[in-house]
C-alpha cells in the first residue's frame, strides 16, 4: 500500500512540473521584450522626422529611413550616429518620401525612393552605387514603390504600391521575372491586391505580402501561384486596419505592422495568430503609425515607429522556464519586462492621407499626429534613451 502511495505521489508530482513547464513554455509564443526607444522629432543629428524604415547590416548597425527628412542615418548598437546621407532631390543618391530600406546578402543597401518612383542602391558607408525604375506600368517601372525584400535565390521582390502589384527580379536587378498580377488594377480578388505595402519571403520561398487597403496579408509560391490570404478588416487578434510591413523571424513566424490599430500582430507560417502588443501612445510598447520591422542576427528587433518620430528595440523573448545552466527555474516574482501599468497618454488618431488608418489610399510620406497636451493623471511623454 505505501508503494502505491509513493508511486500516486510521484505521478502528481511529475504532472504538476509538466503542467507549469507547458505553461512558461508557451509564454515563448508572448511578444518580444522591450528594451528601449530613440529619437525624437527634430533635423539635427539622431533626431527623425517620421522614419518609416529600418534595416540591419552585419556588425549590427542601424540604418534608420528618416522619410520627412530625406535622409538616412546609420547608428552604431549602442545608438551613436555614425553617419547621415542624402538630401531631398531627384538626383542620384536624393530622396523624396523613401519608405523601405533592406540589404542584399551582399551587403548592399536598396532603398525604396517612393516618390521617385524608383530604387536606389548604396554600399554602408552611404555612397552611391546604382538605380532602378522609373515612373510607368511596364515591366521595371513603379508607381510609388514601397516593400522590398529578398529570397534565397537572391532575386528581389518589390511592393508597386500604386500599380498594384508585385515585381520579381532576377540577381543583381538586370531582368523581370514575373509580375503579379499582370494588370495594374486596384481588386479585392485572390491573388490581386490594393496598394500592397509590405513584402516579405521565408526560407521556403514563400511570398507573403501586406496586401493594405484589402486589410489582409496573402501568401504564394515563388513562382507566383496564389496559395493562401488571412486576416479582414477590423481591430480583433488577427484582424488589421491596413496593414503596412511583415517581417519573418529566424523560426519562420510573421510579426506585421497593423498600422491603422497601432499595434504588432504575430502570427504562425500559415497564418495563425500567436500574440499583439502594443496600442495608441508614447510610452514602452505603444505606438503611432508602425512601420518597417527589421531583426538582426542575435534576434534583436526594431519597430519604426513613425509618428512617434522614434525607433523601438526589441530583444528575442527569453524563456523564464530554464536557466542558463539548464535546470529548470520556476519564476517567483513578475518579469521585469511585462507591460507597464503607468497611466498613458492616449493619441488620438487623427484621419489624414498620410496616416495608413485614413480612407482612401495610403500616401508615401507618412505624418504623424499632433501629440496633445497631458492632461489628467496621464504621465508626461518620455525622453526616449539611446540604445
Amino acid at each position: 500500500m505505501q508503494r502505491w502511495i509513493t508511486w500516486i505521489v510521484a505521478l502528481a508530482l511529475i504532472l504538476g512540473v509538466a503542467a507549469v513547464a507547458t505553461l512558461f513554455l508557451l509564454q515563448g509564443d508572448g511578444p518580444p521584450d522591450y528594451v528601449t526607444a530613440t529619437g525624437e522629432k527634430g533635423t539635427d543629428k539622431g533626431k527623425f522626422d517620421s522614419p518609416a524604415g529600418v534595416a540591419i547590416d552585419s556588425g549590427g548597425n542601424l540604418f534608420v529611413l528618416d522619410t520627412n527628412n530625406s535622409r538616412i542615418q546609420r547608428l552604431d548598437p549602442d545608438g551613436t550616429v555614425l553617419e547621415i546621407f542624402g538630401d531631398p532631390g531627384s538626383a542620384d543618391g536624393l530622396f523624396r518620401a523613401p519608405l523601405r530600406l533592406k540589404f542584399s546578402s551582399e551587403g548592399i543597401l536598396w532603398v525604396s525612393d517612393t516618390d521617385n518612383d524608383r530604387l536606389q542602391s548604396f554600399n554602408t558607408k552611404g555612397q552611391f552605387l546604382s538605380t532602378v525604375g522609373s515612373l510607368g506600368q511596364g515591366p521595371g517601372q513603379f508607381s510609388r514603390p514601397i516593400g522590398l525584400t529578398f529570397d534565397l535565390s537572391g532575386n528581389m521582390w518589390v511592393a508597386d504600391s500604386g500599380n498594384h502589384r508585385i515585381q520579381k527580379f532576377g540577381p543583381g536587378m538586370k531582368n523581370v521575372l514575373a509580375i503579379i498580377p499582370e494588370n495594374a488594377e486596384p481588386s479585392s480578388k485572390k491573388g490581386f491586391f490594393n496598394t500592397p505595402w509590405g513584402v516579405a519571403c521565408d526560407t521556403s520561398g514563400t511570398v507573403y505580402v501586406t496586401d493594405t487597403e484589402n486589410h489582409r496579408v496573402q501568401r504564394f509560391l515563388k513562382d507566383g501561384t496564389f496559395v493562401s490570404s488571412f486576416g479582414t478588416p477590423g481591430s480583433k487578434p488577427g484582424e488589421f486596419n491596413k496593414p503596412t510591413d511583415i517581417l519573418i523571424d529566424r523560426m519562420g513566424n510573421l510579426f506585421i505592422s497593423d498600422s491603422g490599430n497601432n499595434r504588432i500582430q504575430k502570427f504562425d507560417p500559415q497564418g495563425k495568430f500567436i500574440c499583439e502588443w502594443g496600442k495608441a501612445g508614447n510610452l514602452a510598447r505603444e505606438f503611432q503609425n508602425p512601420q518597417q520591422i527589421a531583426e538582426g542576427q542575435d534576434g534583436t528587433m526594431y519597430i519604426a515607429d513613425c509618428g512617434n518620430n522614434r525607433v523601438q528595440k526589441y530583444r528575442a523573448r527569453k524563456n523564464p522556464l530554464f536557466s542558463q545552466e539548464g535546470g529548470v527555474q520556476i519564476p517567483t516574482k513578475p518579469r521585469a519586462n511585462g507591460p507597464s501599468e503607468t497611466p498613458v497618454m492616449e493619441l488620438p488618431e487623427v484621419p489624414t492621407d498620410n496616416t495608413p488608418g485614413a480612407s482612401g489610399t495610403p500616401s508615401a510620406r507618412p505624418t504623424p499626429a499632433a501629440t496633445p497636451a497631458a492632461t489628467g493623471s496621464a504621465s508626461p511623454i518620455p525622453e526616449p534613451t539611446n540604445f
